[in-house]
């Protein structure tokens, strides 16, 4: 616990979400494999429509699974909204695939390799070494759950994109504990 209010003071202090990305800038490009290992490009997405995208820790974070369990219950209101919803994660190794079909997901659930699109959205953090260790005492290893020993980790986030890639709406907390509302988000997509 301690190491967790350390960690999210440092990220407030830090201002850590003023490095994502805002309102009116473009999402970067990217192409990653889905949970089925096809690869999946944010042109194809884009190109169906207003796109739902939202970074998650990984299968190891309760706050995380219980936020793609809220999604898929909203998931008929967004689509209804005219949006489609993909889940990023810097897990790789088949954690995808597990997810997706633990939860029940029907929705794309992508491998952010190396966390690549996390940094380029800027909701990418280094986590410190008090929060390593006690991951690692409760057998979380991120090295191996990420396919590297950057131990980057998204803060919770997720954005609404227009088809023509600029981002419309932000939800972005460095408490990982807080998570838009999936009515939030069905409102934003409506506001497009």
């Amino acid at each position: 616990m301690a190491a967790w209010q350390d960690l999210v003071a440092r990220l407030a202090q830090a201002e850590s979400t003023d490095r994502v990305l805002k309102p009116g800038d473009i999402l970067p490009g990217f192409m990653l494999p889905n949970a089925e290992g096809k690869l999946v490009s944010s042109e194809e997405l884009l190109a169906q429509g207003p796109l739902v995208l939202t970074f998650y820790r990984g299968e190891w974070c309760p706050y995380c699974t219980l936020t793609l369990e809220a999604l898929e219950t909203a998931l008929p209101e967004i689509e209804a909204a005219g949006g489609q919803l993909v889940a990023l994660s810097p897990e790789i190794g088949g954690r995808a695939l597990s997810v997706k079909q633990a939860y029940g997901l029907h929705y794309e659930v992508l491998s952010d390799v190396d966390s690549g699109v996390a940094l380029a959205c800027g909701v990418a953090f280094r986590m410190p070494e008090a929060y390593r260790e006690g991951a690692l005492r409760a057998n979380i290893d991120l090295g191996r759950r990420y396919g590297n020993d950057g131990w980057f980790v998204p803060i919770p986030a997720s954005f609404i994109v227009d088809p023509s890639g600029v981002v419309r709406e932000v939800f972005a907390d460095s408490d990982f504990t807080r998570r838009p509302e999936p009515a939030e988000i069905v409102a934003a997509l409506k506001r497009l």
